[in-house]
């Protein structure tokens, strides 16, 4: 007869493995439905399932950090991961790197699946789309959020401020004479926050110069699964499109500004096969200072994100013993402890932007 398993048993309970671990080992750190730990609990004896025993053992360090990625195709993430890994290893840790490509399913399944005692820290470069699993999974395992995340969400965070980074980029333009602006983005939605933050810097920053009037929005409603079958980079792909609609169009901007680098470099590649002088036509500049900014022609202005320390500090809030996301919080109230990091945004000025043309 054959042996039942815990995944006869999750299975039959409609549950993860790892949920039927948990629950049957008593681990009171997640918390599952009273109904759901029922459930497991009488699957479980009705099919004679019985917890392996466990070997007496040397207790394990953990020394694995998770670093979770929605794309490689987008250069600043194969640069963060490769920040943290060199960082990481100083401090005895390895990375497995666990890249979604924006999928819930996928997601789902690496901290169901990856989360165990060797797992010294989670790292998120984006916003989790399971907040709730994220944050039960935070009160055992230290997490940290490089970039953004929303206010109500328990878990520690390293980043950007992104309205003054679009607030910058705004003064720099005024500065050189540029009156109509354009921001041409990928889609504001609740994948991430920092596109609709970096805007809201912009029309700050316009609404202060009183040329708040003046700013005309180019934003694609594509999606990344849209364009998974095409070839390049979504939001390259993306900052083509929007180019092409700029100039096809009736738009007065004389500056445009990108969500980020490879929005931008799609756009300056279509500006250059149409003819259009960079910048003594029109100007370009993004966020982010990836290395393709720095060797395009002409060079990208951007503003710098502060990528290796953004992942110096998230490691060290990991592994750092007395830090804030290794504290394990018994309740809603200690939720105070969470901590956020934030840096100011530096502006990189290069060849893409330049006095406006008379």
């Amino acid at each position: 007869m054959k042996k039942v398993t815990s995944s006869d048993v999750a299975r039959a309970a409609g549950v993860s493995q790892a949920a039927v671990s948990l629950i049957l080992n008593g681990n009171e750190k997640i918390s599952f439905s009273q109904e759901t730990k029922d459930r497991v609990h009488a699957v479980a004896k009705e099919l004679g399932y019985v917890l392996p025993q466990r070997k007496k053992r040397e207790k394990v360090i953990p020394s694995m950090l998770l670093v979770f990625t929605p794309t490689m195709e987008n250069p600043y993430y194969p640069e963060l991961v490769q920040h943290i890994e060199e960082y990481a290893q100083t401090r005895g840790c390895y990375v497995m790197l666990c890249n979604t490509f924006r999928s819930v399913e996928m997601e789902r399944y690496y901290l169901e699946h990856h989360v165990n005692e060797r797992v010294a820290g989670i790292v998120y470069a984006f916003l989790p789309s399971i907040p709730e699993l994220v944050e039960q999974i935070s009160a055992t395992v230290p997490t940290v959020i490089i970039g953004e995340k929303q206010e109500n969400l328990a878990v520690c965070s390293v980043g950007l401020n992104n309205i003054d980074a679009g607030a910058l980029l705004t003064d720099h333009l005024y500065q050189l004479g540029h009156r109509h602006i354009a921001f041409l983005s990928t889609p504001l939605n609740r994948l991430t926050m920092a596109r609709s933050q970096r805007l809201e810097g912009i029309r700050r920053q316009m609404a202060v110069h009183l040329i708040e009037d003046n700013l005309e929005l180019l934003i694609s409603d594509l999606q990344e699964q849209d364009l998974r079958q095409s070839n390049g980079s979504y939001e390259y792909t993306i900052g083509r499109m929007l180019a092409k609609q700029f100039l096809s169009g009736s738009y007065q901007a004389t500056a445009l500004i990108a969500v980020n680098d490879m929005t931008a470099l799609g756009i300056l590649t279509v500006l250059s096969e149409a003819g259009v002088r960079v910048p003594e036509d029109v100007s370009v500049c993004s966020f982010d200072n990836i290395f393709l900014s720095r060797i395009c022609s002409p060079g990208l202005t951007t503003i710098e994100h502060h990528l290796r320390l953004l992942c110096h500090a998230a490691v060290d809030m990991l592994i750092n013993p007395d830090s804030p996301a290794r504290i394990m919080p018994e309740d809603a109230s200690m939720h105070m402890l969470v901590k956020k990091i934030e840096y100011s945004p530096r502006l990189i000025t290069r060849g893409s932007t330049g006095p406006v043309k008379k």
